[in-house]
């Protein structure tokens, strides 16, 4: 295939992942591809990400800005901007950044309406002093912060050319920890799933796979001449000949760190890592990146029964599953496995179709998404189940979250033990003790068993829990109130009928409801029901408490907790007070019942009981004088539902 016609292919390829995003959601893809290198490439006083610094580097190489912004879309977001009139220029004749880059699902099956945009800025340290680094890492801060004001959350990640090319880049993964497990698996995510926003191609595209790293780099010398190519129209981040299997480790925990908030597309990848480390000394690389190449650039080099695709036929997360499928199903593996990735690829891919049924582009991309899944045999059966996923009962959503943990875990034991192997060997691994121990934090956050500690479940994903009804239900056994919760709108007569539809039972309604929330079940979009009730509290009651908890306790993602936390020492940080919720009276007697619910610094949650109004004011002691919660610190709140003895009560608590 001519160079020309190589650059045209992945020209069309770029555009079609830039048109898949557009159909995923059109606002967000200008956002992302227009608005967002346009800010980089300009530094004005009246616009978002301006830095009052001559010194600042900003513009991108090859930008063309008029392209892309209109004058229409400049108004839309910039309306009180004087950036674009006549004798003002906001752009450097310099430019400093030689690519934008997106790295991750955007533009894929993968992508849903909570996806982020990480984005590799691309410059060459060399050119910049260290001053003038700070300060474009300062202009994309507040990039980032004005796009997350204009409710889009992006990530602006400084790269420079020689330290990416030589695999001695600092890692994006760093501040959430993992940074030392995984260079050449970052940089294979980047060639396998970046779109080019604005600047120079990646030279990686040109060059052929299963190439050593002295002919990567004897061909990378001899380009220019040999096919008559301009250099300076492209930037050369490095080659991948083999991903080492000492990184495998570190990303293996890195993984089941990420499986904690996104399950699925943990064991798309953690498969992944299978396929590589099996593969490991074969001819031909198993990085479903070089695939990708060899699809688009260099047909040539397919095997059967593979063939090359059009552009728009190829999606990086379906290669990834295909390829995953592919090893699974060989006679050394297990038919299961196979099975297991088709229905984790298929509610991930429907996970991001739901995302899309706004959009007038759904029902055809969905119907092509799923030809193209069939083609290559990647639909779980039996179908009509799992497009119904939505549907299903909670029970069935739990089964199926604990079989995607149970993968994790024995799949990690496995890897676990080939890299036992290596260490027999000599091998060691890339991932540091701190890194380990950040890891390790987290995993035992999410699974380890504590006294008063609200448990969190090993669900498919908190988006796919939620329930639009739940109604409650109270029964008395054994001298002692029961309280059921269940998916769904029932009455007194009908939820006999639906014990199917059972989310959990408990003798403590306070930590029904706190289980529920902190597990993304109940939500603020959830409608609470109750059937025939005979305690003092009321439906009105119930859903007063549930909004509070609510509010005080937003949605923990665990796998986002800074390095930083989870070394220092544990503290509560979060603190709910709920006084006499079953109304018992007050005057005269010795008891006060209450409940606080607190969240320390790991993401742990625990719910702890209390008597008398002295253990009460004990407990709210030790968490002002060991923990800074409370009222004046604006970490701690208290709920006390409407009754008879209000005004006594709060006499009590204030004493």
């Amino acid at each position: 295939m001519p160079l020309k016609e190589k650059i045209d292919r992945y020209l069309s390829y770029n555009q079609e992942r830039k048109q898949n995003a557009i159909k995923f959601n059109e606002i967000k893809a200008v956002f992302l591809f227009n608005v967002v290198p346009f800010l980089l490439h300009a530094n004005f006083k009246d616009l978002p990400g301006y830095i009052d610094d001559k010194g600042c580097p900003f513009g991108i190489h090859l930008f063309r800005p008029q392209k892309v912004i209109n004058k229409d879309l400049f108004q839309r977001y910039f309306p009180n901007s004087t950036a674009m009139r006549k004798g003002t220029s906001p752009f450097s004749p310099h430019p400093a950044i030689h690519a934008l880059t997106t790295i991750g699902s955007i533009g894929t099956i993968a992508q849903t309406e909570k996806s982020d945009c990480d984005y590799w800025v691309i410059v060459k340290f060399a050119e910049l002093s260290a001053a003038k680094i700070k300060l474009l890492e300062q202009k994309c801060q507040g990039i980032e912060q004005w796009a997350d004001s204009c409710g889009f959350e992006i990530h602006l990640f400084l790269m420079d050319i020689k330290q990416t090319r030589e695999n001695s880049f600092a890692s994006r993964a760093e501040d959430e920890s993992a940074g030392s497990a995984m260079k050449l698996l970052l940089k294979d995510e980047l060639f396998r799933t970046h779109i080019l926003v604005a600047g120079k191609i990646l030279l990686w595209w040109l060059i052929p796979p299963d190439l050593t790293d002295a002919e990567y780099k004897d061909y990378v010398r001899e380009l220019p001449t040999k096919q008559k190519l301009n250099i300076s129209h492209f930037i050369d981040l490095g080659y991948i000949p083999n991903i080492p299997r000492e990184e495998i480790f570190g990303a293996c925990l890195w993984q089941m760190n990420k499986a904690l908030g996104s399950p699925f597309k943990s064991v798309i990848k953690f498969a992944y890592l299978e396929m590589i480390l099996s593969a490991s000394g074969q001819k031909q690389s198993p990085l479903v990146s070089d695939t990708i190449k060899r699809l688009l650039i260099f047909p040539e080099l397919l095997t059967a029964p593979n063939k090359p695709l059009e552009p728009g036929d190829i999606d990086p997360y379906l290669l990834l599953a295909r390829d995953i499928m592919a090893f699974y199903q060989t006679g050394d593996t297990e038919g299961k496995r196979a099975q297991f990735i088709q229905v984790c690829l298929f509610l991930k891919t429907l996970e991001g179709m739901d995302s899309q049924k706004r959009s007038k582009h759904h029902a055809n991309h969905l119907q092509s998404t799923m030809a193209l899944m069939e083609d290559w045999h990647l639909l779980p059966s039996p179908i009509d189940h799992y497009l119904n996923f939505k549907y299903w009962k909670y029970k069935n959503l739990v089964s199926e979250g604990v079989k995607v943990h149970d993968y994790l875990i024995a799949t990690y034991k496995r890897l676990r033990w080939h890299l036992r192997n290596l260490e027999s060997e000599g091998v060691g691994t890339t991932i540091t003790g701190h890194d380990i121990a950040v890891l390790g934090r987290k995993l035992f956050t999410f699974h380890q068993k504590k006294e008063n500690k609200v448990a969190y479940i090993q669900s498919l994903s908190r988006d796919i829990m939620a329930q639009v009804d739940i109604t409650l239900h109270v029964t008395r056994a054994d001298g002692r109130d029961v309280f059921f919760a269940l998916q769904g709108d029932y009455d007194y007569k009908t939820i006999k009928a639906n014990k199917d539809s059972l989310i959990k039972r408990e003798t403590h309604l306070i930590r029904l409801l706190t289980g529920m929330i902190i597990n993304g079940v109940l939500t603020a979009g959830t409608h609470l029901h109750l059937t025939k009730n005979y305690l003092p509290v009321d439906l009105s009651d119930i859903q007063a408490l549930a909004a509070i908890i609510i509010q005080t306790f937003p949605l923990m993602d665990v796998a986002h907790i800074s390095a930083e936390q989870l070394l220092d020492p544990e503290i509560t940080t979060q603190a709910l007070a709920i006084v006499n919720f079953a109304k018992n009276t007050i005057r005269g007697s010795k008891t006060l019942n209450s409940t606080i619910i607190t969240v320390n610094s790991y993401g742990e949650y625990f719910i702890r009981d209390y008597k008398t109004l002295a253990q009460y004011k004990s407990a709210l002691l030790t968490l002002l004088t060991q923990h800074e919660v409370s009222r004046w610190n604006k970490n701690f709140a208290i709920f006390i539902p409407p009754q008879k003895d209000l005004h006594a009560l709060q006499t009590m608590l204030n004493a």
